[in-house]
């Protein structure tokens, strides 16, 4: 008996081990999913007057402020997510782009590292509703630099940088995931 205790101890230690590693995949790939979507929107949005806004968009809601950018992330919900914009250099006013070489650390804050924050809130992977349904809750941050380099003849060009960071309940405790995406934007490339 004790044999058999101890094995089917050992089975359920490692069925409850693997659902958190697929639990944990699973999400990643969600948050990055989403992520993804709103970078490919991004390169559709107007170079010049849509990355990012400076108009103020009358559907937006009123906390938002522009510089913005307007995105989709599911099929009923649009938000706004405020941006830093660092404008381009010239020879009588250099300036340097403001977006992060590394991923912040997990206790930087979005004041500490120059960010908006763009808290989304539990968003729902799924349409279970209930003890059972999974969320996480997704913060971007988004840097917009424009790195023109007349010596190689490049004009037009964006640097735009996000910084997001989820979290998801883990039986009764939070994970939280920071990660960074970079891309180049030209004005050419829609």
């Amino acid at each position: 008996m004790f044999l058999m205790a101890t094995v089917m101890i050992g089975f359920l230690g490692a069925n409850i081990q693997s659902r958190r590693v697929t639990e944990s995949s699973v999400l990643h790939a969600a948050a990055t999913s989403m992520i993804y979507g709103i970078i490919e929107q991004n390169k559709q949005l107007d170079y010049a007057t849509l990355l990012p806004n400076y108009e103020t968009d009358p559907f937006a809601p009123e906390a938002k402020t522009p510089p913005y950018i307007r995105v989709r992330l599911n099929q009923s919900q649009v938000v706004w997510l405020e941006v830093v914009h660092t404008l381009a250099s010239t020879e009588d006013a250099p300036t340097t782009p403001q977006g992060p070489t590394t991923t912040p650390g997990p206790t930087a804050t979005a004041a500490s590292v120059g960010a908006v924050s763009n808290f989304l809130g539990s968003i729902p992977l799924s349409t279970v509703t209930g003890t059972t349904s999974q969320q996480i809750n997704l913060d971007i941050w988004v840097w917009i630099d424009e790195i023109p380099d007349a010596d190689s003849d490049v004009t037009e060009v964006k640097k735009i940088t996000v910084v997001y960071t989820y979290s998801y309940l883990d039986g009764s405790v939070e994970r939280v995931v920071r990660d960074r995406e970079v891309f180049l934007r030209t004005r050419y490339d829609q």
